[in-house]
């Protein structure tokens, strides 16, 4: 049974779309179940452009800053239900944790109050987990140096210290191993009013997190556990993840997955929480280091690998469900208590812009991450971190070979971002197996994958292969790589590749509608498709953060287009898609890290109705192929002007007429800029013309069907531009979020066929219906504004008379 009285319900978004976008889909989803399930929703939310869609599921969508006194605002002014913090960030939890007893007529769902100040609080949370008997490391935060020692006694070193200064600022973490050390530590002179913290350290565990779901009867499910590939100490997203945990036994694993359990029954969590775990494999001494009662990046990258629902799962259980008596939408049940089994291993890869070695430690320095999929520790290496095609390792090999021995220990001993090539080649001096684990605290299994990357690499550089050990190599992921693009040559190579479905649910979840697939090596093909007509989109390899925003929201957009237009989507890309649910059984996603799709031949020509590319990646071939249209960011001109007053638009021509449904509007005003979305409505008729004029002389010479996103500067009365580019650029979102009009639908209509009305006047040209207005202050404050209010904005401060 549901929770009873609850109608209304405020989701307290992420703070920063950029860094956290990983909560973008898990926001579209949790706002698509509500909806289906008959819930008012209102967001708070600072970037709106986090929400991948503008109106489809929000009733209400408040545009403030999220912190405390704004959420507080809002509730004594709309009276909602319930507070939905859980697909926010960190944030959302520290607010929830600073309004207990401010609230008492709204009830938070998910994460109650005590849970969230747990998260923030170390010392209440290693009291709850002590008064449990769950393993914690114990920590002592004091200025008095004889409770200090005998602290220190009772633990033992190795240890870790740090100083607490009354500003609530504190000094690094300082590895102390010995007593001598540690009295080094202690002599330092600092103020004296700093207290010192000290636990039990735990660098060079093994890192592993376990997430859970649990509804409010007490009944519990394990979804998926990650291994840290790198032991503690390096920074969880600097490390190359693997799910599932492939280093623990049945038995380790059973004792995490019970611990995980008792913790989220300790914090009464009701929903989805993240445990982390340190253990030492020669020890089996294990902690909790860590939790997380929220959707995160890491629920997201396991709803990507196990296909569970996660954020649709963890919503409903907050609203009240059953675990064994879910709903995917309105009428189709869910069993979310079957534990997911998954055939395959999914690994997530830290993604660096720089070639460069980065050494890295407890402080992140990765700057995105690749996902893949595979059958063998070995495919996932090679189709991820070890692919010479995203990570330039045959640079790295040739840098590494030209060390000496003693160069090459001291890379393994201070890690880098290019520790598994580094591996590779100690190993490949022969360096023992057990001693490099050791010292890198990395468990012996993935070393012996490493082993046979060595050996294989040998095999295909001496040119060895054969009938014997094609099939092995091929296997193991290393076609298409380096110097194996020899084995593309080779007639069997092609009847060895295969496209495997992400078969990770149990058999009684059959309801569960599944196209994602991804390309490895086998006998048999398990992709079939449907009699629809389709039409292929190639999706990017991603290299930062707002990319992977800009990817999600496009493709997005694209399959409900193309869905709604009648044909079928298959969504093929260097990496996955993480789709949100609702798109998941009208399109096919396949991971193709190493494009060798085009060599297989399974998707049939004649069922292929037109290409949509957005990868970057077109051939000679593609260029002259009329069926082939790239919607990728390409530079048309660019020219190097400033001024205070610009405007950026997107324009959608069908290669004759054109229209500009949306203008965003910049000026700087002293040293504040003000950006206005949609700003069609407050432009003059000469401006209009002005542009316009501009635009038909520029695309008279293109004649193609795309969006073009023009810059303008105003210069000595005039309006100039200053760039023109093709495709989808960074500002796809807010036009489209922002404009009535929706540009990408628009531009699958003319990719199908239709065409503009010719001869259109200058306000058909720029019409929209927009009614709200979205304002960006130096890049970062975002305000929603209604028509008054902008005009307002303007004479007042934008334009004052």
């Amino acid at each position: 049974m549901v929770v009873s009285g609850i109608h209304n319900i405020l989701i307290i978004g992420p703070t920063n779309s950029d860094k956290n976008v990983d909560l973008s889909t898990a926001l579209y989803d949790t706002a698509d179940i509500l909806h289906k399930l008959g819930y008012k929703t209102t967001i708070m939310v600072e970037n709106p452009t986090a929400l991948l869609s503008s109106s489809d599921f929000f009733d209400k969508i408040v545009v403030e800053k999220v912190n405390g006194e704004n959420i507080l605002n809002y509730i004594e002014q709309f009276r909602p239900d319930a507070i939905l913090p859980t697909v926010g960030d960190k944030n959302a939890l520290g607010i929830i944790s600073g309004l207990n007893g401010k609230i008492a007529g709204t009830r938070v769902l998910g994460t109650d109050y005590f849970a969230s100040l747990a998260t923030f609080k170390r010392e209440l949370f290693i009291s709850k987990l002590n008064e449990n008997d769950l393993p914690v490391i114990n920590f002592i935060s004091s200025d008095k140096e004889e409770e200090l020692y005998d602290f220190i006694r009772s633990i033992g070193f190795p240890i870790i210290a740090r100083r607490r200064f009354s500003n609530r600022h504190s000094s690094g973490w300082t590895n102390i191993n010995n007593l001598f050390e540690l009295d080094n530590f202690m002599a330092l002179e600092d103020s004296s009013s700093a207290k010192i913290e000290i636990e039990r350290s735990v660098r060079g565990f093994s890192e592993y997190s376990c997430t859970v779901v649990r509804d409010r009867f007490d009944n519990a499910a394990l979804i998926g556990t990650i291994e840290d590939v790198e032991p503690i100490g390096i920074h969880h997203l600097d490390s190359n993840l693997i799910s599932p945990a492939l280093s623990l036994n049945d038995s380790k694993l059973q004792k995490l997955r019970n611990l995980a359990i008792k913790l989220a029954r300790v914090f009464n969590i009701v929903g989805a929480c993240t445990v982390h775990f340190a253990y030492n494999h020669k020890s089996n001494e294990c902690y909790i280091t860590e939790f997380i009662p929220r959707l995160s990046e890491e629920t997201k990258f396991l709803e990507y690998a196990t296909s569970y629902p996660l954020a649709t799962v963890a919503v409903e259980l907050n609203l009240g469900y059953q675990l064994d008596k879910l709903q995917l939408d309105s009428g189709n049940s869910f069993n979310g208590a079957s534990e997911p089994f998954m055939d395959h291993i999914t690994s997530r890869f830290p993604q660096w812009n720089s070639r460069e070695q980065r050494y890295i430690g407890p402080s992140k320095t990765s700057d995105s991450s690749i996902i893949v999929s595979g059958f063998s520790i070995e495919e996932v290496f090679n189709k991820g971190p070890l692919n010479d095609k995203l990570n330039d390792t045959l640079n790295r090999y040739e840098q590494l070979h030209k060390m000496d021995d003693d160069q090459l220990f001291e890379k393994i001993i201070h890690s880098t971002n290019w520790m598994l090539d580094v591996l590779i080649e100690a190993i490949r001096r022969d360096f023992e197996l057990p001693v490099l684990s050791e010292v890198t605290g990395i468990n012996i299994p993935y070393l012996v994958a490493l082993r046979n990357i060595k050996d294989n690499s040998a095999i295909i550089r001496d040119d060895e292969i054969d009938e014997n050990n094609i099939e092995k190599l091929v296997g193991m992921g290393v076609k298409g790589l380096g110097y194996s693009k020899v084995l593309l040559d080779r007639d069997d190579i092609v009847t060895r590749t295969v496209v495997k479905s992400k078969k990770s649910i149990s058999v009684n979840m059959d309801k569960l509608r599944q196209r994602n697939f991804f390309v490895t090596s086998g006998i048999n093909n398990d992709l079939e498709f449907t009699d629809k007509n389709k039409i292929v989109v190639r999706s990017p390899i991603i290299t930062s953060k707002k990319n992977i925003l800009v990817r999600q929201f496009v493709l997005l957009q694209l399959v409900k287009s193309i869905n709604q237009n009648g044909l079928e989507a298959i969504i093929i890309g260097r990496e996955p898609w993480s789709s949100p649910l609702d798109v998941r059984n009208i399109a096919y996603e396949i991971a193709d890290p190493h494009m060798e799709l085009p060599h297989l031949n399974l998707i049939d020509d004649k069922a292929i109705f037109k290409i949509i590319d957005f990868s970057k990646t077109l051939s000679d071939e593609d260029m002259n192929n009329n069926e082939v249209f790239q919607i990728s960011t390409q530079v048309i001109k660019s020219i190097d002007m400033k001024a205070d007053l610009s405007m950026r638009i997107i324009v959608v021509s069908d290669g004759k007429s054109f229209t500009i449904p949306s203008v965003i509007y910049r000026k700087m005003v002293g040293d504040k800029s003000y950006e206005i979305s949609s700003f069609n409505k407050f432009m003059t008729e000469r401006e209009k013309n002005e542009i316009a004029t501009i635009v038909k002389e520029e695309l008279s010479q293109l004649n193609q069907i795309n969006t073009y996103n023009f810059e303008f500067a105003f210069i000595n009365g005039h309006w100039m531009i200053t760039k023109i580019s093709a495709g989808m650029n960074q500002d796809i979102i807010r036009h489209e979020i922002a404009s009535s009009v929706h540009v990408i639908d628009t531009l699958v209509k003319l990719i199908l066929g239709n065409t503009l009305e010719h001869d259109m006047s200058i306000e058909k040209i720029f019409q929209n219906d927009d009614k709200n207005f979205l304002v960006t202050i130096n890049d970062q404050k975002f305000q929603s504004y209604n028509e008054e209010g902008i005009r307002k904005l303007l004479n007042d401060k934008i334009n004052p008379q």
